[in-house]
Order: C-alpha cells, then structure tokens, then sequence
C-alpha cells in the first residue's frame, strides 16, 4: 500500500478516535498497541449494544438506512466450521465476548472528513434515539 494511502487511513483513523471520544461511554474504539505501526485496512470499534438495548444487527441497518456501510469481522476462529469440527464444546469466552461487540465503521483512502463526520454522526444520533 503506498505512503499516502496509509498516511490517509491514519488521519481518517485519528479523526473517528477524535470524535468517537465523545461517545466513549458506549463505543469504544479497538485498544492498539502503541508500538504497533498500524495500516489501518478497518477501523473496528467496540459497542455495548446491551447498554444500548438494540441489536448489532439493529445498529448495522440503521446506520446503512443513513447511507453508512458496515461490517463485522473477526469471527473467533472456534466458530469456524473446521475448528468447531476439530474442537467441540470449545469455550472462548474472550473471543466471544470481542466478537458479539465489534463493528468495523468504513474505511477506505477515497473518504475525507466529512464522510468521517456523516459515520460519526449517524452512529451518535442512534445513539440518542437508543437513550
């Protein structure tokens, strides 16, 4: 990936973890390791949907109702059909727990900061409305 497309994904980066800052009671962006050099290929945020008594499901269909894509990644790999196959009755409960909170927010070099703003701002008026 060229120098500019990671310099882009990392300003977009330090923008969402900036505004993302004030909804910090209930999202969370993921913990980095300050030694890390990060390429910043998602921006995976961690979201107590319990707190907010909706769904992932519920929070991934209002934000694409606001024209805002997202995805889950990171499915632990004890779910996966090869490895629930070959361990049975595996218990994780660390992946289990990431999991059933993530939520990767878009990001990609094309955005600029008002399509960081347009993300954040859908995701904190659902937020509100959850309140």
């Amino acid at each position: 990936m060229s120098r500019y497309r990671i310099a882009r994904r990392r300003a977009l980066a330090a923008r969402y973890d900036s505004l993302l800052a004030s909804l910090a009671n209930v999202v969370k962006p993921v913990p980095r390791l300050s030694s890390a050099d990060d390429g910043w290929h998602l921006y995976p945020v961690l979201i107590d949907f319990q707190a907010l008594g909706l769904s992932r499901a519920d929070v991934m269909m209002r934000l694409r109702d606001a024209g805002v894509g997202t995805q889950v990644h990171y499915i632990p790999v004890h779910r996966q059909p090869y490895y629930r196959a070959l361990y049975p009755g595996l218990s994780l409960p660390g992946a289990d727990a990431y999991y059933e909170r993530c939520l990767s927010l878009p990001l990609f070099p094309a955005m600029n900061d008002n399509d960081v703003d347009t993300v954040v701002n859908a995701l904190a008026g659902i937020l509100t409305d959850a309140a």
